[in-house]
């Protein structure tokens, strides 16, 4: 499927992207998590926008400016082969050498140009249409106009990498005396250095990414985040995600709040749900980072007292105002500059895979580009991520200690939340989601949507939605979580009751997710949905 995704939605995710996935195994019982975001490289500046000293002399400048997320500086080492390979290792039935074949057929042969990438590639990013970008440009413009939905798109440049990823292995991905990963940094550090987009075309900032980098990215294999609420066992995703955590601080709120007495879609049921999400926002700020650089106090964070604790500042009639962090057992008490970024704010820039499959195995995998398109470009028919954009600004806003500047080969946090849910032993739903910073709220409204109001899968990811997972500098003064809808929805008609029950920064968003779930009905009953924002089908067989 990833293979088959890097063809046919190459603005969110493909094989030099990061993924994770969250796994049920109904022989063992076993839940497992997957670790392959993609790492910093092993050279870094201070921060990403920060030029090395060889530059700041050469370019006569101290920072970069936001031009450097489309570039190659941005691009994070590759994950999602080696994610995939720990994944084959562990559940694969077939031989690796036949997972391929369909997505070369389809890249040779050509797909038709889908709508949400046709409207991806109608939007402008760093001050210049999508089009400009010569690397995207080149498949899927033609000139400065996108090409029309249903136009056939070919990619025999990616077929080739197929067949070498199909007849090597996943090591032919990252050898570097192969011809792969050598085509990766060559690209992401080409010159010459240009600071800025000028007549000529994008900015032009390389990459310090080298081979050996390549050559020496692992994925991991964490203990998943699991919580006993809503009388079901909750699993997600464990740091670097902050995904899990958020997710199962909310549902906990939620049930806390006596969500089930709430009409979906009432003001009720939308105030308790923000607040649950601006009180987690802030916690996965303050808290959540690459525990192989940093602890991050898991346990603290989904502690019972400390859960009762925070929701304890709820008020039915009141929105919380200022939201601060918490602090939790485990917590270190040292640093507290500001230090986040609106991880994984750029938008539905992910695709989400939930799969049950014929002998009962679950996986819930996001896979992502990070932003659209990610670095905005292109080699050998893959696109590179731009995942560094994830590391944490030196002049952030946000809360929180020193748990997610860039540092050499350490892995940005990220809001993917994939989740399997059980039930006495048994699994009840596979559930995630695309859409950046908001993932954790789409997936918690997904999981109470199906499992308390009893609504199809489809039903509940097509509600209107809401986040408190963004940031602003003005939150009535201070810096706050705003309280957000979904534009041209009934949430948004909400507005002026939020502000009448005192949510200080309350706002209309986009909010676009890309949600995918599946829930079992008794034994052999599966209902699948995928999200009609996006292009996506449930399909069964």
């Amino acid at each position: 499927m990833q293979a088959v995704l890097a063809l046919v939605e190459p603005q969110s995710s493909g094989l030099a992207g990061n993924t994770l996935a969250t796994t049920w195994d109904p022989s063992t019982g076993a839940v497992r998590f997957f670790d392959g975001l993609a790492s910093a490289p092993s050279t870094v500046t201070a921060n990403l926008a920060t030029p090395t000293p060889a530059e700041q002399e050469e370019l006569n400048i101290t920072q970069f400016s936001s031009v450097i997320n489309v570039s190659g500086r941005a691009v994070g080492v590759p994950g999602t082969v080696r994610a995939l390979e720990r994944l084959h290792a562990a559940y694969g039935q077939l031989p690796w050498s036949s997972l391929f074949d369909d997505a070369i057929e389809l890249a040779e042969d050509g797909f038709p140009l889908p709508p949400y990438l046709h409207s991806v590639l109608g939007q402008s990013v760093s001050g210049l249409p999508r089009c400009a970008y010569p690397d995207i440009g080149a498949r899927y413009c033609d000139g400065d106009e996108r090409k029309p939905i249903g136009a056939t798109i070919t990619n025999v440049e990616l077929a080739e990498v197929l067949r070498e990823l199909r007849d090597g292995g996943p090591e032919a991905f990252y050898d570097p005396n192969g011809t792969i990963a050598p085509a990766i940094v060559e690209r992401a550090t080409a010159g010459p250095i240009k600071p800025q987009h000028d007549d000529d075309g994008p900015a032009v900032i390389p990459s310090l990414m080298t081979l050996d980098d390549l050559a020496g990215y692992q994925a991991i294999e964490r203990e998943p985040l699991c919580l006993e609420v809503l009388r079901r066992t909750v699993c997600s995703s464990a740091p670097p995600a902050f995904g899990g955590v958020a997710l199962l601080q909310m549902l906990d709120f939620l049930e806390r709040g006596e969500v089930h007495r709430s009409n979906p879609g009432s003001l009720d049921r939308l105030h308790l749900s923000l607040e649950a999400s601006r009180l987690a926002n802030f916690d996965r700020r303050e808290h959540v980072g690459d525990p192989d650089f940093n602890p991050v106090p898991v346990a603290g964070l989904l502690d019972e007292g400390y859960l009762a604790e925070r929701f304890a500042l709820f008020s039915p009639d009141q929105a919380i105002h200022p939201v601060e962090p918490g602090d939790p057992p485990g917590a270190e008490s040292a640093g507290t500059e500001s230090d986040a970024s609106d991880e994984g704010g750029g938008g539905d820039a992910t695709s989400h895979i939930s799969i049950v499959d014929a002998a009962g195995r679950a996986v819930s995998m996001t896979t992502t580009n990070n932003g659209n398109f990610g670095s905005h470009l292109e080699v050998r028919g893959m696109v590179l991520n731009n995942a560094q954009t994830n590391f944490t600004s030196l002049t952030s806003i946000s809360p929180g200690k020193p748990v997610n500047v860039m540092e050499p080969l350490k892995r940005p946090r990220t809001s993917m939340s994939p989740t399997v849910i059980l039930r006495n032993g048994r699994l009840v739903m596979v559930v995630g989601a695309a859409g950046g910073g908001p993932i954790p709220d789409f997936v918690t409204q997904t999981v109470v949507g199906v499992l308390l109001d009893r609504m199809n899968p489809f039903v509940a990811m097509s509600q209107p939605h809401y986040s408190g997972q963004q940031i602003t500098s003005n939150c009535s003064g201070v810096i706050g979580p705003p309280s957000e809808v979904e534009s041209g929805t009934p949430a948004a008609d909400l507005l002026e009751d939020l502000r009448a029950k005192g949510h200080p920064c309350a706002r209309t968003a986009t909010l676009s997710s890309g949600s995918a779930a599946i829930q079992v009905r008794g034994s052999d009953r599966y209902v699948g949905a995928a999200d009609p924002r996006r292009d996506g089908i449930a399909m069964g067989r």
